[in-house]
């Protein structure tokens, strides 16, 4: 009788252990849309959960897009000093290695500093990381410490990655 009440309490609770890990699995699947991946080595950098729209007065265009699961995604076209053109989402949190010491000039966000964002895995250059120089604007509600600018031709979201077919390089033409 008590290896049958021994092996029932076991199974009981191997049970509720793997209905608590699912349930966390689902909980941390559903926390954004999906997510966003380094288009070089497809590593993820991001969950879409973060995006949000911090718009730059210096932007060429302002434009609403269905991305990553969102609809209405902000997506603005920044020019660089060279005239490079780049069209880039906001994200509030994001993996990324921080590459030099934060530059003051020419940022396309006044009161914040810019650093280039890369991938941690590959090193491919995924936008810029943003961070707060005035200290005064930290209590006011709608401010942002830091963020990211990620450069749209540089990631892409899993679920497109889906949809792509991998092609055998003997097949390539």
């Amino acid at each position: 009788m008590f290896d049958i009440l021994h092996s029932l309490l076991i199974l009981f609770f191997i049970c509720c252990t793997l209905i608590g890990v699912t349930d966390q699995h689902e909980n941390s699947k559903n926390l954004g849309q999906e997510l966003i991946l380094c288009r070089k080595c497809g590593a993820d950098v991001a969950d879409s959960h973060y995006l949000f729209s911090k718009q730059s007065p210096g932007a060429l265009t302002i434009d609403k897009q269905n991305l990553f699961g969102h609809q209405n995604a902000t997506v603005q076209t920044l020019v660089n000093p060279f005239g490079v053109k780049f069209d880039i989402v906001t994200l509030e949190k994001a993996k990324c290695e921080n590459v030099g010491p934060p530059q003051g000039a020419d940022s396309w966000f006044p009161g914040y500093t810019w650093r280039i964002c890369a991938c941690p895995h590959c090193g491919q250059h995924l936008g810029w990381t943003f961070e707060s120089t005035d200290l005064s604007l930290t209590k006011a509600k709608e401010h942002v410490h830091s963020f990211h600018g990620f450069i749209l031709s540089n990631v892409l979201g899993e679920n497109f990655t889906d949809s792509l077919i991998m092609m055998p390089k003997m097949y390539k033409m």
